[in-house]
């Protein structure tokens, strides 16, 4: 089991307590929330959207408190200059890191995907990747730790998005419930402890995954 790209899963975990409403997780496909919130596929979606993103537009959203342009992770002896730089250049995404796949094919780099962040970074730190590809305020408190160092080279985040949470247009009951829910999940508190948690875990996977590797 690895730690997440994202928040999507853990916050729609604790809305569902907070709601006390059974669990059911739907996977959704990129561009196909609207359809399926207007569908009533799912009552909730928890989702990550850009200032222009038509979910913003057409459907009744609330912030969740979270917000990331994307960044990278660089070993400090061959670091990057520049985003375009990365043209031709091995960078590691996660699956579920969607925005970061595209990207990285934007800008002509070659996509090693992989099953989860500590993979991809794994993978920078050894130099099968040149880059790992993900949000830049959570690669922020890991980055920052002393076995880091040596692998903590960046560039400025792009491309900034938010994770929202819509609710159904059948379900316009559940606009006001989930908005009392996110006034106490949705705190720069609880944000910051979920940020320390996902590198310390990370970071704890990495060097898991590295010793095993060694060990054979």
């Amino acid at each position: 089991m690895y730690a997440e790209e994202g928040f999507e899963i853990e916050l729609a975990t604790e809305l569902a307590d907070a709601l006390s409403a059974e669990l059911r997780l739907v996977p959704v496909a990129p561009g196909a929330a609207l359809a399926a919130l207007d569908a009533g596929r799912v009552d909730l979606l928890v989702a990550r959207a850009g200032a222009d993103d038509p979910l913003r537009a057409r459907a009744t959203t609330r912030e969740a408190g979270f917000a990331s342009g994307l960044g990278v992770a660089m070993r400090t002896d061959r670091p990057l200059a520049s985003w375009e730089a990365l043209k031709g250049r091995v960078v590691c995404v996660s699956q579920a890191n969607v925005q970061g796949q595209r990207l990285a094919s934007q800008l002509g780099a070659r996509v090693q995907l992989v099953r989860a962040p500590a993979v991809a970074l794994m993978h920078m730190r050894t130099g099968e990747c040149d880059a790992a590809l993900h949000d830049a305020t959570l690669l922020e408190p890991l980055l920052v730790k002393r076995s880091w160092q040596k692998f903590s080279a960046t560039l400025p985040a792009v491309e900034p998005s938010a994770l929202v949470v819509a609710t159904a247009p059948a379900r316009p009951d559940l606009e006001p419930e989930v908005r009392r829910a996110l006034a106490e999940l949705g705190t720069r508190e609880r944000w910051r402890q979920r940020r320390e948690k996902w590198a310390s875990t990370v970071s704890f996977e990495v060097y898991r995954d590295q010793v095993a590797a060694d060990c054979h």
